[in-house]
């Protein structure tokens, strides 16, 4: 997640907006425009991540893969204040390896509340690409498009994932593929409402942005190999696997998070039905409704010793060790209060503890 000084258009999906999201990108992908867009970012040296060969087969063999995972993967979202504490929270994760069960299914599908990357417009801008989808006769339309386009922020709003085979990774691996706003369809892009329409009829509204693959350690082998990097030595698209990672190791812990599942709405599931997708419905993670419990009494348990004022324990990450897994997991210790409740506060100061809307998200 970055910071940056121009402030960013809205990128914001509900949960219930999922199952249209899977939909059509399932079938964008699966279909000619999706072969072309691989070809293209493998012609113009923008797909780094993928298997050797010639461009047309490989591209159709990318654009296969991706619309198996969006037809196979189960459908998730992330909540806003889940989001939240996922950017509180990233930055001081442990390093650790990941494993398949990090993750909440084999193949999946999930968005975001609220983006969990943005960079800058510009870095993702190619001129030769524009020039290959440019009209015949680049119109001033089109110049200032271009132009909008490099000031705009991109937005990595959501990610798919599945199983990926290398001979070299004897436990297998993972591939995950990151899912950018499209900025036509969401940014003020045009002047001309016709040609507006007419370019949010050539893209998704998201786009496959970048991907990032990695290996899963075999059982009984050093970690180390294996660890994603920590965010200071992350380099590409592995810091943002590290985010997705984060974000599903938050919502593993029944202290921190909960679960819900939004049935997908009769009219949505009949033209996933007509479009040959299996029936999903979407699992939504949030932040359970309250984060505050009793966590100490007035006495410390260890030496009888009596507290006389409160005091804040920030939220941290515990590099925690299971003896089941033979390995390290990071565990999310939530802020809390600790001393007596009648003390006074050390400081004086004010907490505000977060807490999720009571309301299922994307219900309405």
């Amino acid at each position: 997640m970055t910071d940056t000084n121009t402030p960013p258009v809205a990128y914001r999906f509900d949960a219930a907006d999922v199952p249209v999201l899977r939909r059509e990108l399932a079938d964008w992908y699966g279909g000619p425009q999706g072969v072309m867009y691989y070809r293209n970012a493998i012609e113009l040296g923008r797909q780094e991540v993928r298997p050797p060969g010639p461009p047309d087969k490989v591209a159709a063999l990318l654009a296969g893969a991706e619309a198996t995972r969006l037809r196979e993967g189960d459908l998730w979202y992330v909540d806003e204040d889940l989001c939240a504490l996922l950017n509180a929270a990233h930055a001081s994760m442990p390093v650790f390896a990941p494993r398949p069960s990090d993750l909440p299914s084999k193949t999946g599908f999930a968005v975001f509340a609220e983006p969990i990357f943005m960079y800058p417009g510009e870095e993702a801008h190619d001129d030769e690409l524009a020039d290959r989808l440019a009209p015949r006769q680049r119109s001033a339309e089109y110049d200032r498009m271009l132009a909008k386009l490099r000031a705009e922020q991109e937005a990595i709003v959501a990610v798919s994932w599945g199983p990926v085979t290398n001979p070299h990774w004897t436990a297998g691996g993972l591939w995950m593929s990151f899912y950018a706003a499209s900025a036509v369809h969401f940014a003020d892009m045009f002047d001309d409402p016709a040609a507006a329409r007419r370019a949010r009829g050539l893209l998704p509204r998201l786009i496959v942005d970048n991907e990032a693959t990695m290996a899963w350690r075999p059982d009984g082998t050093d970690p180390q190999p294996y660890q994603l990097p920590a965010l200071a030595d992350s380099r590409g698209t592995l810091s943002w696997a590290r985010l997705v990672f984060a974000a599903f190791q938050l919502a593993a812990q029944v202290n921190l998070a909960e679960r819900e599942e939004l049935p997908t709405p009769r009219p949505e599931r009949r033209r996933a039905q007509r479009a040959g997708l299996p029936e999903r419905d979407v699992r939504i993670v949030r932040l359970r409704r309250s984060l505050t419990a009793a966590r100490d009494a007035e006495h410390d348990a260890a030496g009888g010793r009596e507290w006389r004022h409160r005091w804040v324990v920030r939220g941290h990450w515990r590099n925690h060790w299971y003896p089941s897994l033979n390995d390290h997991r990071p565990l999310w210790i939530a802020p809390y209060l600790k001393g007596p409740a009648d003390a006074p506060l050390l400081g004086g100061e004010k907490v505000t503890v977060v807490t999720a809307d009571t309301r299922a998200t994307g219900a309405g």
